[in-house]
């Protein structure tokens, strides 16, 4: 590998880490998961589920929240993609 292809590699290791890092703060805390699904991801108590709550209680939230924050993250490496000359593979 040539000097100026390890200097691509990590231009674009760099690139990505900080797209990443900044796509986790927005899919973690401001669009990736809305009030509902926060409040809902608990898991029911022992007492609860003797009571006869679903043990899957949460579930849909956590699901819920797992795709929107995989769908920010996506977008926003797709945008970092299309605008800035960067090999990814």
């Amino acid at each position: 590998m040539t000097f100026i292809e390890q200097i691509a590699t990590l231009a674009t290791f760099g690139a990505v880490w900080g797209v990443l890092s900044v796509g986790h703060n927005l899919a973690d805390h401001v669009i990736g998961q809305t009030d509902q699904q926060t409040e809902g991801k608990a898991a029911p108590s022992t007492a609860e589920v003797a009571d006869g709550v679903s043990p899957g209680q949460g579930w849909g939230a956590c699901l819920g929240h797992v795709a929107q924050y995989h769908l920010v993250m996506a977008v926003m490496l797709a945008l970092v993609w299309a605008v800035l000359p960067l090999s990814m593979s």
